[in-house]
């Protein structure tokens, strides 16, 4: 069984280019450096691949998606293939939505900046509840760790920070400046939200795993009212849930949430 599972998305949206977008998430990167490192962060990098070796199976269970022995990597070598998955396909857009460390430390920092680095395409790296603190990543993140944007001549891609849950008023006032630009775009978040028309799709996960309308500050509802509203929004990208969720945040507002790629997940969406 190969380790990199790809799932194909088309989005028709009758631009004259077409676009690639490839997205993976949740990979939860537990290196350290035993030439460099203290013994307290080497038990911790073990401690957490062991923890995260049994959590991507019980996941995986849990969504009915497949995995197999030789699979079960380590989360430095999920890595690894991912990029080089991205090297090989050569997409318009690389989208790291979230939690690709499991921690901040030095030996995290480092393996990540070298495997980043060899990408031959353009990226965003959207940081995750587990990047954190998220100033850490800025050098990743455009110099902003909470909003990013890719212009791809046709259409945008907009990262925003949301993995505290919620949205901070520079990010709502940042996000309403861009759909002032009257262009499409797909908008990139690493914990999904949850509204009156996807609870169902969400009801068997605990609140940790979306972003919920219905317990959302006043800035916060404000932001996911524009996002279901708005025509320029075509789509969410998602990431946190550890399986594969399609559901509709509104009517005809889809939402993917890419699984692990921790059990190898790639989402490849195809623009046109």
């Amino acid at each position: 069984m190969n380790f990199i599972q790809e799932k194909q998305i088309e989005i028709n949206l009758g631009l004259s280019g077409r676009y690639t977008l490839m997205q993976f998430n949740d990979v939860h990167l537990a290196t350290f450096d035993r030439d460099k490192d203290d013994l307290g962060t080497i038990n911790r990098a073990i401690s957490q691949e062991r923890i995260w070796m049994s959590q991507r199976i019980d996941f995986a269970r849990k969504f009915n998606e497949h995995f197999a022995s030789d699979t079960l990597l380590s989360s430095a070598e999920c890595l690894e293939r991912l990029i080089d998955y991205a090297i090989k396909n050569r997409p318009d857009l690389v989208i790291m939505a979230g939690d690709i460390v499991d921690y901040y430390s030095k030996s995290n920092w480092d393996f990540l900046v070298q495997a980043v680095s060899r990408l031959e395409s353009p990226y965003l790296f959207s940081c995750g509840n587990h990047e954190s603190p998220a100033d850490f990543f800025k050098d990743l993140c455009q110099g902003n760790s909470y909003f990013q944007v890719a212009d791809l001549g046709e259409l945008l891609v907009v990262s925003v920070n949301n993995s505290v849950r919620k949205i901070g008023h520079s990010q709502l006032e940042s996000f309403q400046k861009v759909l002032s630009q009257n262009m499409p775009l797909v908008l990139v978040m690493h914990v999904p939200m949850m509204t009156r028309y996807n609870k169902r799709e969400f009801e068997r996960l605990d609140a940790y795993f979306t972003m919920s309308y219905d317990d959302g500050d006043a800035t916060t509802k404000e932001f996911m009212d524009l996002v279901a509203e708005s025509e320029k929004v075509k789509a969410v990208l998602c990431g946190h849930t550890h399986g594969a969720i399609f559901s509709f945040i509104a009517p005809g507002k889809p939402q993917y949430c890419c699984s692990s790629g921790l059990i190898g997940s790639v989402n490849k969406i195809i623009i046109k």
